[in-house]
């Protein structure tokens, strides 16, 4: 049996992205959420998470880029050491309030939308605020290294812009992390979800974790990835998803609960 975390990304961007992912909550078919506490609908949505505070991971989707600026510029002052680490630092501990304020205690795990925690600069200020705030927690952060990213133009993108130092830093700071990282695809193939999702399961090794974007139809929706985004939480409620995961022998668990 190989266990493995299920997590849905982006709640409280939008109603039909929470809406979906509260749906697949009361049927068990993820074990962890990460929450985008910058959206406007964060403070009304956060109160439906509370029934399941102990179901699943509830941890914070770092925002950067949603509303706030293009990611290629955020990823060029990156590299070029150009961020300001003081507005960094703020940015992450008013998420991380925001996070506290509705939940009433600190997230589970950490990682950043568009995968931007492990960016140069940022990850140096999230191991900052780690040691200041999140280690006695326990918190995790999602590592997203993938060896095997040469194969595949998106995951090699993700690969260059920090995976595997990120993966170095998190083992040399003795932070807990996931052991594998499955879910990235070009939104392009929404149509051979199911195809990708069973080799996802194939690939990810035993301790991994899987990103997905479920939501609901959003009529007039400007998400640029909205179809794929019904196509996965169309996916994940039907009963083929529940035979994948069986014909795979892979268990849905909860960090805690992961055989590393």
């Amino acid at each position: 049996m190989k266990y493995i975390i299920l997590c849905a990304d982006d709640y409280g961007q939008t109603c039909a992205i929470s809406q979906a992912i509260i749906d697949l909550l009361k049927s068990r078919r993820l074990t962890a959420i990460s929450c985008m506490v910058t959206s406007s609908g964060w403070p009304l949505h956060a109160p439906w998470l509370i029934p399941y505070k102990n179901q699943v991971d509830i941890g914070l989707h770092f925002n950067l880029t949603e509303g706030k600026g293009p990611l290629s510029l955020l990823l060029l002052k990156s590299h070029l050491r150009q961020l300001h680490k003081h507005t960094i630092r703020a940015e992450l501990n008013t998420q991380l309030d925001q996070f506290i304020s509705a939940m009433g205690v600190l997230p589970d795990f950490i990682d950043g939308h568009q995968h931007v925690h492990q960016f140069p600069v940022i990850r140096d200020v999230l191991f900052e605020i780690y040691e200041e705030r999140l280690r006695d927690h326990g918190c995790y952060i999602r590592c997203i290294d993938d060896p095997r990213a040469i194969w595949n133009v998106k995951k090699l993108i993700l690969q260059l812009t920090g995976a595997a130092a990120f993966k170095k830093s998190l083992a040399a700071r003795k932070i807990p992390h996931n052991q594998s990282f499955s879910g990235v695809y070009a939104f392009s193939k929404l149509d051979q979800y199911e195809s990708l999702f069973r080799s996802f399961l194939k690939d990810i090794k035993q301790g991994g974790l899987m990103m997905c974007h479920p939501g609901l139809e959003d009529a007039g929706s400007m998400d640029p990835i909205h179809a794929s985004r019904l196509k996965e939480y169309e996916f994940m409620k039907s009963e083929q998803y529940v035979k994948l995961l069986d014909e795979a022998q892979v268990r849905l668990v909860r960090f805690n609960e992961l055989k590393i």
